[in-house]
């Protein structure tokens, strides 16, 4: 979040003239889809041999706990650039370079802001469980871009 917030802060002081945008996007949604796939797969509903792709563990998620399944819809946009970041490298095809190409500040911000809703939603879900202490858990708080 303090990357994502001095990454803004540039932005707007500086535009797309700030030092290394694209790059940082890439760094930001790395750490934040690997997070989220970390949260998920420590928490996998319906537990393999394999830990699931990503997209596997939030569609499993939003199939439990009956939420919206356009979150599923929108995780896979997520997913698009989150792949195309942790994939990036010389392809046959140039796939890996044409994702991070497409990844704008708009575009990464759109992503960050669509995570954190990610995080948050599977935070309220943990929570309802007594067993889970996450009284104190406020993710509000630790983002004060948001």
């Amino acid at each position: 979040m303090k990357y994502w917030n001095d990454l803004r802060g540039d932005v707007a002081a500086y535009g797309e003239d700030a030092l290394h945008v694209r790059e940082r996007c890439v760094f930001v949604l790395s750490c934040l889809g690997l997070s989220l796939s970390q949260l998920l797969g420590q928490n996998n509903p319906t537990p393999s041999d394999r830990v699931p792709f990503p997209i596997e563990l939030v569609t499993a998620f939003v199939k439990e706990h009956g939420l919206d399944p356009q979150l599923n819809a929108d995780f896979v946009r997520f997913n698009y650039f989150y792949n195309g970041c942790r994939h990036f490298g010389l392809s046959t095809n140039g796939s890996g370079y044409y994702r991070v190409d497409q990844l704008t500040f708009p575009v990464a911000e759109q992503c960050y802001s669509f995570g954190l809703d990610l995080w948050r939603t599977v935070i309220s879900v943990f929570k309802q469980d007594p067993q889970n202490d996450l009284s104190a858990f406020d993710l509000m708080a630790l983002d004060p871009g948001c």
